[in-house]
């Protein structure tokens, strides 16, 4: 028996038109809580310190970071056509859940590391944004408030106020970056120069020898991570779309289960055999694909716009002034005040706004990464009702979260987690996911209902520049 795809919002099927187009832009959901999780320490830390000593010469990085948006597209895209989730065919396709498992382990190790490092600059922020009291105390409290907000809070109210931080942000960076009035014709040929590998400059080597002790390969894929759909956010994208109902779950009242229907059936029959075969129905699937491709789409411009404008304003403005692991936030306001002193609380509200977003969504998308991946796995685990699962998971994230924040205190290097963690959460998982998604959705997707020609190929391309710097990382 055939399943026929629903009818595509009327939007889709209209004539091209500014109309149609800007009506295209309310698509914008889960797209916007990955641009406000993947805008934050990374941005606000690395971004200025690399456009600090490297100049231009690096913003190739965001270039190549698309390569993620891609995988993410590549994943929901197989579940969305197909209605099975790509976790379960990673977990039914790979030896004993392969996959799964490495991810799974993957989050048990970083996500204490990812909450240490933003209860500490939440908390730096927070206590320089106020004038008061102790860091710690605020990124603890902030981090709760931010737990408590995403297990009693619906999915829509994460999606909407995840689209206004992603706005604040947005906007803050455009403003910060224009009145600077950069040459524009110096930096765009950056955004191509793929492979460009600067040198330390002297005066890094002469006033900063920590930093100048570290390979520029790993500081670049430590960036790079912070450019990414990580392995949290891919996941988490994953249950996003089946809440918006996108694709073929579009009019079922419960997707998930739906989709624990069909994997029953693909699981006896070892293929999918019930997607229609008839050409009406296969173009109606990409209609349906569409609101998909602008979500994703959109998370990334905004990504690589308020990264470049983090980035461009470093070269600019930091000279030799590189941000310590007591300041990191505060070091860098003069990227906004010297610019003009009214800039300064923008930058202080966009810092807020970065950070903030960062720990809401990113506590919803490691709960939902894990939950998802879990359950694939383990029966017990999809029995647990997701806001239960969502509880226990910020007991666990703040019990072994905080006790690194408090080491940091002591001396533990806040740059030195943050780089680790954006490596193996932001390049490697996403590397070793993208190709699990790209080989595994074409195959088992019907001939009809998969990436083909240059679409394919700019995939596969894409995927290889990303793993670009971890190569240089064994070249240099």
């Amino acid at each position: 028996m055939k399943i026929e795809f629903p009818e595509p919002d009327e939007v889709l099927k209209e004539k091209p038109s500014l109309r149609k187009y800007l009506r295209y832009l309310l698509f914008f959901g889960p797209g916007a809580i990955i641009a406000s999780v993947t805008i934050g320490q990374g941005q606000l830390i690395l971004g200025p310190q690399i456009g600090a000593w490297a100049g231009f010469k690096l913003l190739w990085l965001i270039t190549i970071s698309v390569a993620s948006y891609m995988v993410a597209y590549i994943g929901a895209r197989f579940t969305i056509l197909s209605g099975i989730d790509i976790l379960d065919l990673f977990a039914l396709k790979t030896k004993k859940g392969f996959l799964n498992w490495l991810f799974i382990i993957l989050m048990g190790i970083f996500i204490p590391l990812f909450v240490a490092a933003i209860v500490t600059t939440l908390g730096q922020s927070m206590q320089w944004i106020f004038g008061f009291g102790h860091y710690l105390i605020w990124g603890i409290a902030t981090c709760v408030f931010a737990a408590v907000l995403a297990i009693v809070g619906r999915y829509r109210i994460i999606e909407l106020s995840q689209a206004f931080f992603v706005a604040v942000l947005g906007i803050g960076a455009i403003i910060s970056v224009a009145l600077i009035k950069p040459e524009l014709f110096e930096i765009l040929p950056n955004f191509f120069a793929v492979g460009n590998v600067p040198d330390y400059p002297q005066w890094v080597i002469d006033e900063y020898p920590n930093l100048a002790e570290k390979p520029v390969p790993l500081i670049m894929l430590g960036y790079l991570g912070t450019l990414t759909v990580s392995v949290i956010t891919l996941v988490g994208y994953i249950g996003w779309v089946k809440v918006k109902k996108w694709g073929i779950f579009k009019g079922k009242d419960d997707p998930d289960v739906f989709s624990r229907k069909v994997f029953e059936r693909f699981r006896k029959e070892g293929k999918i055999s019930y997607l229609p075969d008839d050409e009406k129905e296969v173009k109606k699937a990409k209609n349906l694909l569409k609101p998909l491709l602008i979500d994703i789409s959109l998370a990334f411009i905004i990504v690589a716009i308020a990264s470049s404008a983090y980035m461009i304003a470093g070269a600019y403005l930091l000279g030799h002034r590189l941000p310590s692991d007591i300041n990191l936030i505060k070091e860098q306001a003069v990227i906004f005040s010297n610019i003009a002193p009214w800039l300064k609380p923008l930058y202080q509200l966009s810092v807020f706004f970065a950070l903030f977003g960062t720990v809401y969504g990113g506590f919803e998308a490691a709960s939902r990464m894990l939950y998802e991946t879990g359950r694939t796995i383990s029966k017990r685990v999809g029995e647990i009702e997701y806001k239960k699962f969502m509880f226990y998971m910020m007991i666990y994230m703040l019990v072994t979260g905080v006790p690194l924040a408090i080491l940091a205190y002591y001396g533990l290097s806040i740059i030195l987690i943050l780089s680790i963690t954006l490596l193996f959460m932001g390049v490697i998982g996403v590397i070793i996911y993208g190709i699990g998604a790209i080989y595994l959705s074409q195959k088992y997707l019907p001939e009809k209902y998969r990436l083909h020609g240059i679409w394919m190929a700019i995939s596969v391309i894409f995927l290889l520049l990303f793993s670009l710097p971890l190569a240089f990382l064994f070249i240099k």
